[in-house]
C-alpha cells in the first residue's frame, strides 16, 4: 500500500513538472513575439500585417526639450528681399498681411537652427504674429512692434517668452549690416539664438501642446480621391504685384518653388524659396487698429476653411484655433487631423476677400 502511494505521489510529481516546463515554454514564446513584434514567419501576433503596412509613420517636430521651438519675424519689404537669409531653415514659415498691402513672415525652427550665421532682416511684432507664436509657447524674437503687440506681450497674457532688440539685450542677440540701409538690415545668426536660449534657461516646454504630424522620410502623404491637381497657385495679397506670391510645383522634388511678384524669391544662403506643403488658412476680413498708421487686425482664433497643396494636389479642410495659447489644428473633412509631408511647411494667412487661385 505504501508503495503504491509513493508511485501515485511520483507521477503526479511528474505530472506537475511536466505542466511547469510546458507553461514556461508558453510564456517564453508569447513574450518573444511580444518583443519583436512577430509570429512564425516574421508575421505579426495579432492583426493583419496587411493593414498594419497601411499605418503611416509619424516624425514629429517641436517634440523634445531640444526642439524649443523658435519663432523669428522677417522683413518682406522689396528693399530688403535681395538679403533674405536663414529662412529656408525654418520648419515653418508663416506668410501674413500688414499695413499697407504688405505681408512679412514668421519663421518658426526647431530649436536654434544649425550654422546659420545671418538669419533675417528681423523686424517688428504684430499682435496677430504675437498669437501664431504663443501658440507655439515660442521664444519669440523680434525688433520692437505696434502698440497692440507690444502690449499684447507686456500684459502677460500670452505664452511666449519675449526677445525684443529694442531692449538692453538687443546688441547681444542681433546684430546690423552696415552695408545695408536701415532698418531692412538686423540679423541675428543660429549662434546667438542659442546664447539667449540658455540666458532664458529654456531647456524645456513648460507642458505638452498638441503637435502638428510630419510624416517620414521614407513614407509618402497619401492624397485624397478628391483632391485636384495644382501646379501652380496665386496668393494675391493686395493690389499690384509687388506682394503677390506664387508657386510652381516641381514633381521631380515634390516641392512647389516660390516666386514674388514675378521675380523668383531666394535665400541669399540656399537659392530659391520652396515649400513641401503650403496651407492656405482663411481668416475673417481685417479689421483695423485705432492706433492709426493703417494698422490691422487679423482675427486668428475660432475656425474656418483651409486649402492645402501637397504633391501636385489641393485638397480642402479645416482649421480651429481655441485660444491664443493654443495650437492651431488642421483637419480634413472627414475631421482627421492632416498629416504634413516631410519638409518646410508655408502657411499663408489670407483674409476674406483675398483671391487665391491655382490650376
Amino acid at each position: 500500500m505504501q508503495n503504491k502511494n509513493t508511485n501515485t505521489s511520483k507521477k503526479k510529481s511528474s505530472k506537475y513538472s511536466v505542466g511547469v516546463f510546458i507553461l514556461v515554454i508558453i510564456l517564453f514564446w508569447f513574450a518573444s513575439f511580444k518583443l519583436f513584434g512577430s509570429g512564425p514567419g516574421g508575421a505579426p501576433l495579432f492583426g493583419n500585417d496587411d493593414n498594419d503596412s497601411e499605418k503611416p509613420v509619424f516624425t514629429e517636430l517641436f517634440a523634445s526639450d531640444v526642439d524649443y521651438p523658435v519663432m523669428v519675424v522677417f522683413d518682406n519689404h522689396p528693399d530688403s528681399r535681395a538679403y533674405l537669409s536663414g529662412i529656408s531653415s525654418a520648419d515653418v514659415v508663416y506668410e501674413y498681411l500688414a499695413e499697407g498691402g504688405a505681408t512679412r513672415f514668421a519663421g518658426l525652427y526647431s530649436g536654434a537652427p544649425d550654422s546659420i550665421e545671418k538669419i533675417g532682416p528681423v523686424r517688428s511684432a504684430r499682435p496677430y504674429v504675437v498669437e501664431t507664436a504663443s501658440g507655439w509657447s515660442a521664444f519669440f524674437m523680434h525688433a520692437g512692434g505696434s502698440p497692440e503687440a507690444l502690449n499684447l506681450i507686456k500684459s502677460g497674457r500670452t505664452d511666449v517668452t519675449d526677445l525684443n532688440e529694442i531692449s538692453g539685450l538687443g546688441e547681444i542677440y542681433f546684430w546690423r549690416d552696415n552695408n545695408i540701409a536701415r532698418p531692412h538690415n538686423l540679423f541675428t545668426s543660429a549662434d546667438r539664438i542659442d546664447k539667449a536660449r540658455q540666458y532664458f534657461e529654456l531647456n524645456e516646454l513648460p507642458y505638452e501642446k498638441l503637435i502638428w504630424q510630419w510624416e517620414d522620410d521614407d513614407h509618402s502623404v497619401r492624397v485624397s480621391q478628391n483632391a485636384r491637381v495644382a501646379n501652380s497657385v496665386y496668393v494675391d495679397f493686395s493690389e499690384g504685384l509687388l506682394f503677390d506670391a506664387q508657386y510652381e510645383y516641381d514633381s521631380e522634388t515634390g516641392k512647389y518653388m516660390r516666386s514674388m511678384s514675378g521675380l523668383v524669391h531666394e535665400d541669399v544662403l540656399s537659392g530659391q524659396l520652396s515649400a513641401t506643403n503650403i496651407i492656405i488658412q482663411k481668416v475673417p476680413e481685417e479689421g483695423y487698429y485705432p492706433s492709426g498708421e493703417g494698422r490691422i487686425s487679423l482675427d486668428m482664433i475660432g475656425q474656418g476653411d483651409i486649402m492645402l497643396f501637397q504633391n501636385g494636389k489641393m485638397t480642402q479642410g479645416t482649421w480651429k484655433k481655441e485660444s491664443r495659447d493654443s495650437q492651431t489644428q488642421w483637419f480634413d473633412l472627414d475631421g482627421e487631423p492632416i498629416v504634413l509631408a516631410h519638409g518646410q511647411t508655408w502657411v499663408e494667412i489670407v483674409p476674406g476677400s483675398r483671391v487665391v487661385s491655382f490650376e
